[in-house]
């Protein structure tokens, strides 16, 4: 009899390195996520703490097997919409994709990128940078083919009438506008395992900190892609305000929790993130670096 497969919701590092664990053990596994690419957050750190290892170089190699393991059938671009249980002990798991009008032919040579008039902000470098209409979140990005966002595109359906500038460019015509834009999927599985993440705290709602009155408050994920070479200032610590090099810096800790007005709870990550940042800062050519934190909980 052959074994229903374990489905992993959420495709970043946590959800990539279950499904892997499951397919070595002979599983066959559904990997969903629902943005275009797998990796999540950890493809935008730099570096890993404690070892200060390039990220993307630990992670990259995890994306290629999972895109390469037979045993592993990733979803991207999909959410779950239900889970049943079934009589048999089964889960029953519906769910709605979003198609790519990009199929498999693409050699991600980037020149549909470049003749896309569409100029938007870049959901993986936190909005600190820009990404067109037609793009891939980041060059290692799993799976392979870009990702043409409709909901973006200057003639979004009902007018299905492209520009077709992305398409006159493409060289093996990997772009079809007849593919199917909303799909809904289901699958039976034996398992399911949540790893959906995290997300950060809305800045915004902490006044105090003046998050959005000025370009040089940043949250960490921003500050991270200012601390990568891929990210969009090339691995400076530049302020966002006028492009100078920053040489005092200071972090704020235990932003948004410890705080009886909305989290109680310690959030057990930000002081070992920030210290790693701080190292970071430092390296990266910042003179002057302060930390205030209620205590530390590393």
């Amino acid at each position: 009899m052959t074994m229903l497969p374990v489905m992993v919701i959420g495709g970043g590092i946590a959800g990539v390195q279950a499904a892997l664990d499951l397919a070595d053990a002979g599983r066959r596994v559904v990997l969903v996520e629902k943005t275009p690419s797998i990796g999540g957050k950890m493809a935008a750190l730099d570096k890993n703490f404690p070892t200060l290892d390039c990220s993307i170089c630990i992670e990259a190699p995890k994306l290629s097997e999972v895109s390469e393991n037979r045993n592993i059938e990733v979803l991207s671009n999909s959410e779950v919409t239900g889970v049943e249980r079934t009589p048999s002990g089964s889960f029953r798991v519906t769910l709605s994709r979003h198609g790519n009008l990009v199929n498999d032919e693409c050699t991600r040579c980037g020149l549909c990128s470049e003749a896309c008039p569409v100029v938007l902000p870049n959901e993986f470098d936190s909005g600190m940078a820009s990404r067109k209409a037609v793009f891939t979140p980041f060059p290692q990005a799993v799976p392979g083919p870009y990702f043409l966002s409709v909901a973006d595109c200057v003639n979004e359906p009902p007018i299905v009438l492209p520009c077709s500038r992305c398409l006159d460019v493409c060289p093996p015509k990997a772009i079809s506008w007849d593919r199917p834009l909303e799909l809904g999927l289901e699958r039976e599985v034996a398992a399911v395992i949540a790893a959906t993440g995290f997300d950060l705290y809305d800045p915004a709602s902490l006044e105090e900190y003046g998050y959005g009155t000025h370009p040089d408050i940043v949250t960490a994920m921003e500050f991270e892609r200012l601390l990568s070479s891929a990210g969009p200032t090339g691995g400076e610590i530049l302020c966002p305000s006028d492009g100078r090099h920053a040489r005092r810096v200071v972090f704020v800790l235990c932003a948004g929790s410890r705080d009886s007005r909305r989290l109680s709870q310690c959030s057990r990550f930000c002081c070992m993130y920030s210290i790693k940042e701080a190292v970071q800062a430092r390296d990266h050519g910042v003179d002057w670096v302060k930390s205030l934190y209620m205590d530390i909980r590393a």
